[in-house]
């Protein structure tokens, strides 16, 4: 069974997370694009836009890429 997470008296929740050396590049390169402040400001970014992908989906929407030659593509996650 997972431990508990500690509140801090700010209200928020510390989290202890493992990554493996290639995702912690990748995640450092998607800061570095996106100007992003932190490392958690990805992490936060990225369940933000993950969310919002997945209910648009679930309720029977679509997402589609388009790149700069006008070509589209379906985003396939789930």
């Amino acid at each position: 069974m997972p431990k508990p997470n500690k509140i801090n008296p700010a209200g928020k929740i510390r989290l202890n997370l493992e990554f493996a050396p290639q995702i912690y590049d990748q995640m450092q390169e998607v800061q570095l694009r996106s100007h992003a402040a932190s490392l958690t400001e990805v992490l936060r970014r990225s369940l933000a836009l993950y969310d919002l992908v997945t209910e648009h989906i679930v309720d029977g929407g679509e997402i589609v890429l388009v790149d700069s030659k006008g070509t589209s593509e379906k985003l396939r996650i789930l």
